[in-house]
């Protein structure tokens, strides 16, 4: 069965507004001096908070929506370390990219907050990106996330729209806040073939005064280089419209001149969506999760954002587990017509070590389901099986939404595990598809370079038998 359905919109974690709360730091001795000048009525420097002056603040941000990517290149003598690739684990990527002075490829967003003077009110009318000092392009290793969702950014931060250093120019925009108030707002800048130094500046109007203000990374200028090739594949990037969580990916080497033309096969878990119970277990006990089901009274919002917390945590999904298998033919013509056939490889392994914790999640009105009006078949992991058919001589059609895309198609299975609580199952996947003319191509697909892993579920399991159980409907059970 070929399905497509609506994404479901990730949750961004509230958060206070980090950014104007503090007087951001002026730049220090040893970083360089930047080749434009400021604008007229700009600050002494850059963030500079001056007596009865409104103050800027800002900092590289990963991306607002589910269709973002962000690539960077992370300097040479520094090794991604395993935590930070592979499925849900773009936060982590981002972080440790960051703090080691990656410079973001071709795209850039920056989050800011403007903050007016005690006495005055503040509106901002314009932004415009500046080009600093020229950089040499960077050496290293590249990484991406597919999915890029900042969940740091609160909501309040909209998209004021984009900027692009190739061709500058004004952002027209009209934004205003009372005295000692603060306004905020993600800016994505662009370019094709500036390796440089960047910020923007905007112009203000604090009351009858017309001021310009620099936003900058804290102090510092932001970085940008030229685009280089993805490393996710079309199929990756095609399942983030059912429901996939980020994909975090790195390459070693010298990137591709173009992008592979040839088919591709991906597969990813499917978060549950509303409606839907989450059972996980994970290595310890995740405190934020207690925060998160303070307010349980929200149907159809708490349990996504425990999901999402755990799998950024590093929990395994138990019991149940949909996965989406997506296909993306780039040269796909006139024959769009497929024939698929999925089987898992598995391994069973017995967990080493104190008993996981257990953590379920369920709606008001809980029963056993899992993206199953989207599924094709189910697999039952209840004994060493090395291979398991999951999908024989699948009919699927691939479409093409537009010109520019390659032709996709996705289908979704299941798969069970249940057993006792220390039994984890690993397995990959072997993917066949065969066009119309009887041409075959194979493809050995896992998890973002791991394989995917499934905790077993103990039969019978209720939630009131798992330590840390929660109802969408104000209480908790465990």
């Amino acid at each position: 069965m070929n399905v497509r359905r609506p994404f479901l919109v990730a949750f961004l974690l509230t958060a206070a507004v980090w950014a104007g709360a503090a007087v951001p730091r002026a730049l220090t001795s040893h970083e360089p001096a930047p080749a434009a000048t400021p604008g007229p009525g700009a600050s002494a420097g850059p963030n500079i908070a001056a007596e009865g002056r409104s103050r800027a603040a800002g900092r590289q941000a990963l991306g607002l929506a589910w269709s973002s990517t962000w690539s960077a290149t992370v300097p040479e003598g520094s090794e991604v370390p395993d935590r930070a690739l592979g499925a849900g684990r773009c936060a982590a990527l981002f972080t440790w990219a960051t703090d080691r002075s990656a410079v973001p490829r071709g795209t850039a967003t920056a989050a800011f907050t403007l903050t007016a003077p005690e006495d005055s009110g503040l509106v901002v009318r314009s932004l415009r990106v500046v080009k600093g000092r020229a950089l040499p392009p960077p050496e290293g290793t590249d990484v991406e996330c597919l999915g890029a969702v900042d969940r740091g950014i609160p909501p309040s931060l909209e998209s004021w729209g984009r900027l692009d250093l190739d061709r500058p120019r004004d952002l027209k925009v009209s934004r205003s806040v009372g005295p000692g108030a603060t306004v905020g707002g993600v800016i994505e800048t662009r370019t094709t073939d500036c390796s440089c130094q960047w910020w923007i500046e905007a112009e203000v109007w604090e009351g009858a005064k017309r001021r310009t203000i620099r936003i900058d990374d804290a102090g510092s200028p932001f970085t940008l280089a030229p685009p280089v090739a993805r490393i996710g594949t079309p199929a990756q990037g095609g399942a983030l419209k059912y429901g996939t969580t980020d994909v975090a990916l790195a390459r070693e080497g010298t990137a591709a001149d173009r992008p592979s033309r040839a088919l591709s096969v991906s597969a990813s878990r499917l978060l549950a969506g509303n409606g839907q119970e989450m059972w996980m277990v994970a290595d310890r006990k995740v405190p934020e999760v207690s925060r998160l089901t303070a307010n349980l009274d929200v149907p159809g919002a708490v349990c996504r954002r425990v999901e999402g917390l755990l799998v950024a945590d590093g929990a395994l999904p138990a019991g149940r587990a949909a996965y989406a298998v997506s296909i993306a033919d780039p040269s796909a013509r006139e024959d769009l017509e497929r024939v698929v056939d999925v089987s898992l490889n598995v391994q069973k392994t017995v967990r080493e070590g104190p008993p996981p914790q257990g953590y379920g999640c369920y709606p008001a009105q809980w029963g056993l389901q899992s993206n199953d009006s989207q599924t094709s078949g189910t697999a039952r992991l209840s004994r060493d099986t090395p291979r398991l058919p999951v999908l024989t001589g699948e009919p699927v059609q691939l479409l093409r939404e537009t010109d520019d895309e390659p032709a996709t198609s996705t289908l979704v299975f299941t798969v069970e595990a249940w057993g006792p609580d220390e039994t984890e199952y690993h397995f990959t996947l072997d993917v066949t598809v065969e066009d119309g003319s009887g041409k075959r191509t194979h493809h050995t697909v896992d998890d973002a370079g791991r394989p995917f892993v499934l905790a077993a579920r103990p039969d019978g399991m209720a939630p009131r038998h798992e330590k840390y159980a929660y109802y969408e409907n104000g209480h908790r059970v465990g």
